[in-house]
């Protein structure tokens, strides 16, 4: 029996070992912008030098801008001196891959249609479309979803590698939560209908094959949310938002660690983790710091601190891990003590936004409908540092790897870069 059990034994190592040889580094995964809102989902650019103006007219600071072949509103993903996007419409959906140093289009393809897609796209608002969830790579292979919930991976040379359809989700406006990478696995949030109806799951996908790893059901209504996996109480955690529920899981086997009964309305901010917090919106009501080494139901035990003014509706919060900072879609900034909740000072920024704010440096950068680049001191005092215009409306959130600052317009995708 002893010796039945070696060869087996050894194969498995084997392809284990295969395994961890074909994943990105750690340190591969943070130098890069792999998924909405950077490394960790935080919006925060560990590395890198980036100019706080530029001037479109001018030419000031910006490398490139180039055309987008097909719309959407998904933000720009970078790995390495590749920078990826998706679109479409009702007809057809693509993945596009630019080049990061000259913004030359390297190739531009079409989702090829899964065993299941119906020929009717379904119904979603001009402010979400098609494209509005965000790409996701793992240096190995690009994967996007879209509204009809048809999901795809492409190699980096635009080579399709697998497609699936998870059905048309029950959703009022459109499904907008973006993709994340986890080891081997693609991570999809597919949250729609109500709690009651329970028609909401979560999947971890092998990002090779496409092949389901794990699926839990979701006791959750639809969300436009995208969840985020970080390291806490000795583990790895990965938090969703739905209404009413922020649950985490374990991203290796989909089994439940905790949840907290913070959520209502429709959620679009996605949740926060920075300096061993974690920071949730329940949209337009409050922004809660949360400790994240509960278990079970911990809505009575693990809150810290709420704060009540200036709570987006859409945008997501970021921070420096002393501060957190949110804009509304208003314009409204607040910036709060991420220890104690105090608020530290309040700014009318006096422009609309649906792109999140992003830290990089000592600076907080947000970029307007009206196609503004601000930037401030991430600092206790307001300070305004720089207002640029980018020239046509941005409501991505933008992507910062290798000192360049990529910003997708409603036509352009724009290259920020200083002088070296």
């Amino acid at each position: 029996m002893k010796r039945f059990g070696v060869l087996p034994l050894i194969l498995w190592i084997s392809a284990q070992a295969a395994l961890a040889a074909d994943l990105p580094t750690a340190e591969e995964y943070r130098a890069n912008w792999p998924r909405f809102r950077g490394p960790d989902g935080s919006g925060v650019s560990a590395t890198g030098d980036y100019p706080v103006t530029c001037d479109a007219k001018a030419g000031t600071n910006i490398a490139w801008t180039v055309p987008v072949p097909a719309a959407g509103f998904n933000s720009p993903v970078v790995w390495g001196e590749r920078v990826f996007l998706s679109g479409g419409n009702e007809i057809k959906w693509e993945v596009m891959c630019f080049d990061a140093k000259s913004g030359k289009l390297l190739w531009d393809k079409q989702v090829p249609k899964a065993d299941g897609t119906p020929a009717d796209p379904p119904e979603t608002l001009e402010q979400c479309g098609m494209a509005a969830p965000t790409v996701a790579t793992d240096g190995r292979r690009v994967y996007a979803m879209f509204a009809n919930g048809e999901l795809a991976a492409f190699d980096l040379d635009g080579n399709i590698v697998w497609t699936k359809h998870l059905g048309i989700p029950k959703n009022p406006y459109g499904h907008a939560t973006s993709l994340l990478t986890w080891q081997d696995r693609l991570i999809v949030q597919f949250d729609q209908g109500t709690p009651e109806e329970m028609l909401s799951k979560i999947f971890a996908f092998d990002g090779a094959t496409g092949a389901v790893v794990w699926e839990k059901p979701r006791p959750a209504g639809a969300s436009w949310a995208t969840p985020i996996i970080f390291e806490a109480a000795g583990k790895a955690q990965l938090l969703t938002l739905a209404a009413p529920w922020a649950i985490a899981y374990a991203p290796k086997d989909g089994a439940e660690i905790w949840r907290a009964n913070f959520l209502d309305g429709e959620v679009t901010p996605s949740p926060l983790f920075a300096g061993g917090t974690l920071f949730i919106v329940s949209p337009a009501n409050k922004l809660q710091a949360v400790r994240p080494d509960g278990q079970g139901d911990v809505t009575k035990t693990h809150l810290d601190w709420i704060g009540e003014d200036g709570i987006p509706d859409i945008t997501s919060p970021v921070s420096n891990g002393e501060l957190v900072f949110i804009v509304d879609s208003t314009g409204m900034m607040t910036c709060y003590d991420a220890r104690d909740g105090k608020k530290q000072w309040e700014q009318d920024l006096a422009q609309e936004c649906n792109a999140s704010p992003s830290i990089a440096g000592n600076h907080v950068y947000i970029f307007t409908k009206k196609g503004a680049m601000l930037v401030v001191e991430a600092g206790r005092e307001v300070k305004e540092v720089g207002r640029s215009s980018l020239g046509e409306p941005v409501f991505a959130s933008p992507a910062f790897a290798g000192n360049r600052i990529f910003v997708r317009g409603v036509k352009h995708l724009i290259c920020i870069e200083g002088k070296k």
